[in-house]
Parts: C-alpha cells; structure tokens; sequence
C-alpha cells in the first residue's frame, strides 16, 4: 500500500513541478550568469520551495478548517488550479523563448530564485494543491512522511536538473523540451480533471 502512495505521490508531483521545463525556463533566465551563480541560484530556489511545501503540509488542513472550506471543495478548486497549470504547459508558457522579452523584469538575479523559480514553478499552486491532497490522504504517520520525502526527492531532481541545465538543453534541444513540456501538460490535465470530478462527485452525495 505504502509502495503505491509512495509512487503516486512521486509521479503526481514530477509532472506538477515539471524540472526538465523548470530548467529550461532557468536556462533562460541565468544564461548571462557564471556557474557558481547558477548553482547558488538554484539551491535557494530548491531550499525555498521545499520550506513553502512542507509548511503548507502542516498547516494547510488547519488553514482550511479556520476558513470552514471542505476537503472536496479544496479539491474541486485545486483541480481547476492544476488545469490552468496544465493548460499553460500545453500552450508552451514555460518555453524560455517567451521570456526574452521579459528578462528586464529579472535583471537582480537576487530575486530570480524566489521569483518566478520558487513561485510559482517549483511551489506553485499546483505542487501545493497536489502535496496537501496526498497529506491530506495519508492514513498514517508513515503516508505523511511519504509526501514530505517526495517533495524532497522530486526537488532535489529540480535542482541537479537546474545544475545540468547546459547538458539538458544540449540533449533535449528547444523541440525536446517544448515536447516533453506538453506531455506533462496533458498528464497533468487528466490529474486536474480526476480532482474536480472526485470532489463533485462527493460534493453532490453529501448535499
């Protein structure tokens, strides 16, 4: 049982977090800067989005409880959430072509890594909505330290992604990348539907 969660969880928030076009946008963003910045980058992003994850884990079912919204409707809103995730991979909004025109806004590369590298890619809406569904589904102790080590696992392939970004470009080239991108969109689509239609599902049993 535990194996299974274990890869769920794993694979629900590969496709959500998406490294390979995380590094591709990082790419893009830090072209200009050394290898030691990149790498310094990089880790702070990692480090950032992993305290984001784990906090909201501890506290997001309490957050929702002071706010009297249910689980189902949380994963009703959560799944819409991850469609538009999925529908801006698909669409190729994290292709580095379209952040040429955007790099001005990114020229202090101390904030790269809080933004746009930690939020939204790497803790985004999406890796928070898929993290606090599976924490919330866990039944024991062993299931809630599952998310916690797979959002560890999944970013710290986010990071040695980042680290090996020149390589990857090189293997993936620009129509690698944007193909790989989209199929993560498409899966990450059929995961968002499968949300809103268990949380409706429940939903309209309870009322």
């Amino acid at each position: 049982m535990e194996t299974g969660f274990l890869l769920s969880t794993l694979v629900s928030l590969f496709v959500v977090v998406d490294p390979v076009g995380t590094s591709a946008v990082f790419a893009a963003l830090t072209e200009d800067a050394s290898e030691g910045e990149q790498k310094q980058i990089a880790s702070r992003a990692v480090m950032t989005a992993i305290a984001l994850l784990v906090l909201f884990n501890f506290i997001g079912q309490a957050l929702l409880n002071y706010m009297h919204v249910s689980l189902d409707a949380f994963r009703v809103a959560g799944g819409f959430l991850l469609f538009v995730t999925a529908f801006r991979m698909i669409m190729g909004f994290h292709d580095p072509d379209q952040l040429n025109s955007e790099k001005s806004a990114y020229r202090d590369r101390s904030n790269i890594a809080i933004f746009p590298l930690a939020i939204p890619l790497l803790a985004g809406p999406g890796a928070m909505t898929a993290s606090l569904m599976f924490a919330t589904g866990a039944k024991n102790a062993l299931e809630h330290s599952i998310v916690i080590f797979s959002i560890i696992v999944i970013q710290t392939i986010a990071l040695l992604c980042m680290w090996g970004t020149g390589k990857l470009s090189r293997i993936f080239g620009p129509s690698g990348r944007g193909i790989v991108a989209r199929v993560m969109g498409v899966l990450l689509a059929a995961m968002a539907v499968q949300f809103i239609s268990d949380g409706v599902r429940t939903l309209m049993q309870a009322s």
